[in-house]
């Protein structure tokens, strides 16, 4: 009797071990649960769950006006002015707009401002390290405008880290244009047609007597701007592998690989046939962290991998953990 007691105990401890692993490598059949899906697809559908994180993860855009006529100089947070002409903006038929427009604004200054927005800092297959980007919408009535022929805008603002002396502009090639829509899986930085470098300043701060610097950048495209370089291609690299247990897939979760020494974003594509995350290009004995963002039903998971030297090992496994979206959007704002 007191055998078949021992037994008995040690598989009901089991059994509630079990049921504790909410998600594991041994996939689990859950009755009418969006966890038994474990089919990956060779694209990401636009249905994804993945697309429902980009509403999540979206911050607030700021929002201004001015006179379209007379042109404007709007000055936001962290010393960030924007310097727009007269007669800067025309409309779809390539009418020069007058009276009173709609301008929407966002900074992405830190490393987590490209991944709540989704846009990494690579340009194919290379990586780019930043010194920030911009998302600038004009709008009248709700309709989009551009930029008149032979007009550009001047974007001057501050870094915290000292400016680097060539830097160059680039726009994002983009395939989804109502950035509420989803995640744009195709995004990449393309460079500027104008490939010369953006301009650097600095002043000292009147009232504190302290040495502030930045850039200064010119465009003639609105939308999505970065000021951006390419890394040295000839640093020796590798390509890292990341895997997950089953039930995260290319259609509910993302991953991005973040350089702890460098403002570098990676996004790690996903390859259906082997069922992992991928990034080439990594230079050996990088610093990096990689992130896995998921969306499961209506739960939320993330993981986090902190990879010391990058080469020594280049596969890496991700056990994501069921989080708050405060929790998440706490540690992608401390990137």
């Amino acid at each position: 009797m007191k055998k078949h007691s021992i037994i008995l105990g040690t598989i009901l401890l089991f059994f509630l071990t079990s049921c504790q692993k909410e998600l594991s490598d041994n996939f689990t059949v859950y009755a009418g649960d969006p966890r038994n899906d474990t089919i990956w697809t060779a694209t990401t559908p636009s249905t994804a769950p993945i697309h429902q994180l980009a509403k999540q993860f979206f911050p607030d855009l700021l929002v201004d006006s001015f006179e379209c006529s007379t042109g404007d100089t709007l000055t936001f947070k962290d010393e960030i002015e924007l310097l727009i002409p007269a007669a800067a903006c025309t409309d779809n038929s390539g009418t020069i707009v007058t009276g009173k427009v709609k301008i929407e604004f966002f900074r992405l200054k830190k490393k987590g401002d490209f991944i709540k927005f989704f846009k990494p800092t690579t340009a194919g297959k290379y990586l780019l390290e930043t010194a920030g980007g911009f998302f600038i919408r004009i709008t009248r009535n709700g309709q989009e405008l551009k930029l008149a022929p032979n007009t550009a805008i001047t974007i001057r603002f501050r870094d915290s880290e000292d400016p680097k002396n060539n830097m160059q502009v680039f726009h994002a090639r983009e395939t989804i244009p109502f950035i509420s829509n989803g995640i744009d899986t195709a995004h990449t930085w393309v460079r500027h047609t104008d490939t010369s470098w953006i301009r650097t300043w600095q002043k000292t701060d009147p009232s504190s007597n302290a040495l502030l610097k930045g850039y200064e950048l010119t465009t003639n495209q609105l939308r999505w701007i970065g000021a951006n370089r390419y890394i040295d291609s000839s640093l020796l690299h590798t390509s890292i592998f990341a895997y997950l247990p089953q039930n995260f897939t290319n259609k509910n979760t993302v991953l991005y690989a973040v350089f702890v020494d460098q403002k570098i974003v990676v996004s790690l594509s996903p390859d259906a046939r082997s069922k992992a995350f991928t990034a080439p290009q990594i230079p050996r004995g990088a610093k990096i962290k990689i992130l896995s963002f998921s969306r499961l039903g209506t739960d939320l998971y993330m993981g986090i991998k902190d990879i010391n030297d990058v080469g020594t090992m280049n596969t890496y496994k991700i056990e994501p953990q069921k989080k708050s979206l405060t929790d998440i959007l706490n540690v992608i704002n401390s990137l």
